[in-house]
């Protein structure tokens, strides 16, 4: 079934569902009103008609009434929607038939020959269509079940009088009915125009807010797209520049090196000179360290690549990082089967987990867990988005789990950085993630960096099953 097609048949329901509910939700006042008018009629009617047929006819009236407002108190608490309010609406229907029918059997039965009376039964039958007219006018069928049944027969008991003044009468009944009628019908077209505009105006309300909440998730992935931009931006810039400065420095302390050694071999240093000299030599090696860090995180070091059995590697190296891991906090190693080689640096792999589980030592003082577990995976176009280092396809996981303090959105955000570090003064160099990040995007690889405050980190790198 087309849309439209569904959103039409659908409306309808719930118009009618609203017609009949608001049919049976004012049907205390007209039950009521009704008897109350047979009483009345009772009452008035008693010197011309027996009092057994009045007692029998009042009795059916207040019993009809009392099923009608069973049904009424039924359909209120039970509130169906839809298809399922289609026996309701026959039972309105035919309770009101029921209703109409008695009164004008009965009006008609007890029909009398003074003109006073038949002015009061007329004067009462109309009021009582006109009140079913204002009451009702939400469901057409209930409001002509009721009126036409109700009025005829008094405006035939006027013809059979014969007279010119009788006859005139039930025309005029017969008038206000049709007038009835039609204001009846005019009323419920209203009514279901003013549902169907209020349905209308929801659907718009609906899609109008559902329009604004895919707009302000499209402004938030932008912004977080443009954010995500920006610091991959950054940290190329950086990387650019570390890279330059740090092959030049490395450069300059070549230099230094040699003539320190040249100074050692050609002098007879001794003493407090030859530990000068060896102090240098040592800072000279720390800054050679720095700046192969540098390079790594600028991808200017010289990788040695070679399939590399990820999970062979790792069990290899395992007391060594379980001594850098320490104290109170735990190594798990978590090794899928079936994992395919990757083409990687094993060397500078090694470097690079055993920086992720210092740092995972490191934000767990209070000890905790470090689990590293192994696994295919295949990254696509949009995994790679902002990595124009590594292609789509089949890549090798290696991710390092830890369930310590996890990072702010800020700290997240300058992780990766050169010299960035949430330690205190001497212990440590901010070099670590970069590192490791330097090192993945030079192998043709990938890093991700998931972490929260109270709920740990993962670092994961992704290294590519084929050059």
């Amino acid at each position: 079934m087309p849309a439209g097609a569904e959103t039409v048949d659908i409306d309808r329901l719930r118009i009618e569902t609203e017609r009949i509910r608001c049919v049976f939700q004012q049907a205390r006042l007209t039950l009521l009103v009704t008897v109350l008018n047979a009483a009345l009629i009772v009452l008035v009617m008693r010197p011309v008609v027996g009092a057994g047929a009045l007692a029998v006819w009042l009795g059916l009236n207040t019993a009809i009434a009392g099923i009608r407002f069973m049904i009424r108190q039924a359909f209120l608490r039970r509130r169906p929607e839809g298809a399922d309010c289609r026996p309701w609406i026959v039972a309105s229907v035919l309770g009101s038939a029921a209703t109409g029918l008695l009164w004008g059997i009965g009006v008609a039965a007890m029909f009398p020959e003074a003109e006073t009376y038949q002015l009061f039964l007329a004067f009462v039958v109309g009021g009582m269509c006109a009140g079913s007219v204002t009451v009702n006018s939400s469901h057409l069928p209930t409001v002509l079940a009721f009126i036409l049944p109700a009025s005829l027969p008094l405006a035939a008991s006027f013809l059979m009088q014969g007279s010119l003044t009788r006859t005139v009468s039930a025309f005029m009944i017969i008038v206000f009915v049709t007038a009835l009628s039609i204001t009846s019908i005019r009323a419920h077209r209203s009514f279901g125009e003013r549902i169907q505009l209020q349905l209308a105006l929801t659907r718009e309300q609906r899609s109008l807010m559902q329009a604004n909440d895919r707009l302000r998730a499209e402004m938030a992935e932008r912004r977080k797209a443009e954010a995500e931009l920006f610091q991959a931006q950054k940290i190329e810039a950086i990387g650019h520049l570390t890279g330059g400065i740090a092959h030049d420095f490395n450069n300059l302390l070549q230099v230094v090196s040699g003539k320190l050694e040249l100074i050692r071999r050609t002098t007879e240093a001794e003493g407090r000179a030859l530990g000068y000299i060896l102090d240098a030599q040592q800072a000279v090696k720390q800054g050679a360290q720095l700046t192969s860090s540098l390079l790594a995180f600028a991808r200017r070091q010289t990788l040695q690549v070679e399939p590399v059995d990820v999970n062979a590697l790792l069990r290899e190296f395992r007391p060594i990082l379980a001594q850098a891991a320490e104290g109170n906090v735990q190594l798990k190693l978590d090794l899928a089967d079936d994992v395919p080689k990757c083409w990687t640096d094993p060397a500078q792999l090694q470097a690079a987990i055993l920086n992720l589980v210092i740092n995972a030592r490191d934000a767990m003082p209070a000890g905790g867990e470090v689990r590293i577990s192994t696994g295919p995976a295949r990254l696509t176009q949009a995994d790679l988005a902002r990595n124009p280092d590594a292609k789509p396809g089949g890549f090798v996981h290696v991710t390092v789990r830890d369930n310590g303090v996890g990072m702010t959105d800020a700290v997240l955000a300058q992780a990766f950085e050169p010299f960035f570090t949430t330690k205190e003064a001497g212990k440590g160099s901010g070099l670590g993630l970069s590192q490791v990040y330097g090192y993945a995007r030079q192998s043709g690889g990938h890093v991700t960096l998931h972490s929260a405050l109270g709920t740990g980190t993962e670092v994961a790198l992704f290294l590519p099953v084929r050059v």
